[in-house]
């Protein structure tokens, strides 16, 4: 029963690669889900989350074990002498202590609040940057797809015309074997059938090196069977807006400056704290008694950098500086933009004219066409006239499905320049 099912989805994975249709959609998704920038999504998420962590880590109490033995030249000594009092035993010069400094923040100026939004912000823009590096995989897929359209289309058309050389070679084969034509007229078409399929060899090795460079970037099995669809043609609209994910990161760069901002602010409030130290040692508290012993002392504190040499003056100058180079960036984006659609524009009328005049010479060609294979028959004309007019016939098709394709291209990288 298995090796019967495994028979079965060998068949169907064979029957589908040889028959299966692709569309430009499904080309992006393929190639964004095989992109290796997608995987870093994840662990810029579990980056963020380690660095969330310890930023909490600071509102709870820092424990630090401190443990000391030193020897020093002189001590403390009382100097007072009293009568009948001999005084305090002398300390010794050799001194050890061990203790435990515990530390809490109460207020902190909302510093670690902000510090948790600066890491959010920095996310959210490490996210960003990989989104605008797998938009650019857009453009390269519609190159590829759109060269596998065109060829595909090629390749029809030189199926046609090897077709018709057929149905030529055919009648003047009988032709000739009846005395009616010269046995120069046949071998000129069956020269001229040669080249057409050495023209369909070339075809086929450009064919199977632009599958083969879909393949990598879309991640799935492509042969030349696989058969292409033509998107639909897309209108030019002028006015939409913009919908690039570069413009959202400029934005959320522009916020995460904001987020340092108040970090810094923040930063330059006063905080208290309160703190305690349990320890052991020799001498303890009491500086005047020699003996080891244990001690501890508990208290609250206040600390204010109240100057700074105008340090932080500089910093929120230097982010303002930051905050004027993306808004360059920004405008040079959108002039970069506008351009790139404007040459899209141009070239989606040039090719319009040119598609219109294509058609009036496909219908004009093929009646020539017509025409001069009458005449072949007839041995009006040669076979190197009726080739010339065969092949003048075919260009002109070829440049119309050519130039049809190129406007539907010119259309999807129209919206995909802008982000649609």
């Amino acid at each position: 029963m298995r090796r019967f099912i495994s028979i079965l989805f060998f068949t169907f994975t064979c029957l589908w690669s040889y028959g299966q249709e692709m569309s430009l959609d499904s080309c992006q998704s393929m190639a964004r889900r095989n992109h290796p920038l997608l995987r870093q999504a994840g662990i810029i998420n579990q980056i963020s989350e380690l660095r969330q962590q310890n930023i909490q880590v600071l509102n709870l109490p820092q424990f630090d074990l401190t443990a000391r033995a030193s020897w020093q030249s002189d001590v403390t000594k009382l100097a007072l002498k009293i009568p009948g009092f001999a005084g305090p035993e002398p300390l010794s010069k050799d001194q050890y202590k061990a203790y435990v400094d515990i530390r809490q923040k109460l207020f902190d100026g909302g510093v670690a609040k902000k510090r948790q939004e600066l890491e959010e912000a920095d996310r959210l823009v490490s996210k960003q940057q990989i989104e605008t590096e797998l938009y650019k995989i857009k453009e390269t897929v519609n190159t590829l797809y759109f060269n596998a359209l065109i060829i595909q289309e090629n390749l029809r058309i030189v199926d046609l015309k090897k077709e018709t050389l057929d149905e030529r070679i055919k009648i003047v084969s009988s032709a000739v074997n009846n005395g009616v034509s010269l046995p120069n007229e046949l071998d000129q078409l069956r020269a001229e059938k040669l080249l057409t399929e050495q023209q369909e060899t070339e075809l086929k090795s450009t064919c199977r090196t632009t599958l083969a460079l879909l393949e990598i970037v879309a991640g799935t099995a492509i042969t030349e069977q696989t058969t292409f669809s033509k998107p639909a043609l897309m209108t030019i609209d002028v006015n939409n807006d913009l919908k690039r994910p570069e413009l959202m990161l400029f934005t959320l760069q522009k916020s995460k400056i904001d987020k340092n901002e108040d970090v810094l602010t923040n930063s330059r409030k006063p905080f208290v704290f309160a703190f305690g130290q349990a320890g052991y040692g020799r001498p303890g508290l009491n500086m005047l008694d020699n003996n080891f012993a244990d001690w501890y002392m508990v208290g609250a504190g206040l600390s204010w950098n109240i100057w700074d040499w105008h340090k932080t003056s500089r910093e929120r100058s230097a982010m303002k500086l930051q905050k004027d180079i993306i808004e360059t960036n920004l405008d040079n984006f959108n002039r970069s933009i506008k351009m790139s659609l404007a040459q899209e524009e141009n070239n989606a009328q040039r090719l319009k004219n040119l598609i219109n005049s294509d058609e009036q010479l496909v219908a004009i060609k093929d009646q020539i066409s017509k025409r001069s294979a009458v005449a072949l028959e007839n041995g009006a004309i040669t076979s190197a006239d009726y080739i010339r007019d065969l092949n003048a016939a075919l260009q002109a098709k070829a440049n119309l499905e050519t130039r049809k394709v190129q406007l539907v291209q010119v259309s999807v990288n129209y919206q995909t320049i802008k982000g649609e």
